[in-house]
């Protein structure tokens, strides 16, 4: 019943809500800076071009689970990872995706991260044509 009525809570309300709720999980993400930059990187084994979305996350509460998700946008479409990783109190992480799936003639290329549980914000990096 509890999860039922929290789940419906977070439908009336609209929240974003991302990966399994716990009660017990007290910690809490802060996103505290987002950068994207074009790269290269390994993708089956062959170097191929695209963007690297790098983000510091610091948690500012107590020891726990953070799921963080990154997502990019560009003129040819919209991709996204994401990863569940457990923090110390008061442990910053520096963690970085890249997304080959975008061509170098990809144009409005943007990205955001987003981190849960805790602070329901998105952090946009500065938008740029790379």
């Amino acid at each position: 019943m509890g999860n039922f009525l929290f789940g419906a809570i977070v439908a009336v309300l609209g929240l974003a809500y991302v990966g399994g709720w716990d009660p017990a999980n007290e910690a809490v993400g802060h996103i505290v800076d987002v950068q994207q930059l074009g790269d290269v990187g390994l993708v089956d084994e062959v170097l191929d071009a695209g963007v690297r979305v790098t983000t510091t996350i610091k948690n500012e509460g107590k020891e726990g689970f953070l799921h963080v998700r990154a997502r990019l946008s560009s003129s040819e479409g919209e991709w996204s990872r994401e990863q569940k990783l457990h923090f110390n109190r008061g442990e910053s992480k520096e963690l970085a995706w890249f997304f080959s799936e975008p061509s170098v003639n990809a144009a409005n290329v943007q990205s955001w991260v987003e981190v849960s549980p805790g602070v329901r914000s998105v952090q946009e990096s500065k938008r740029k044509t790379i």
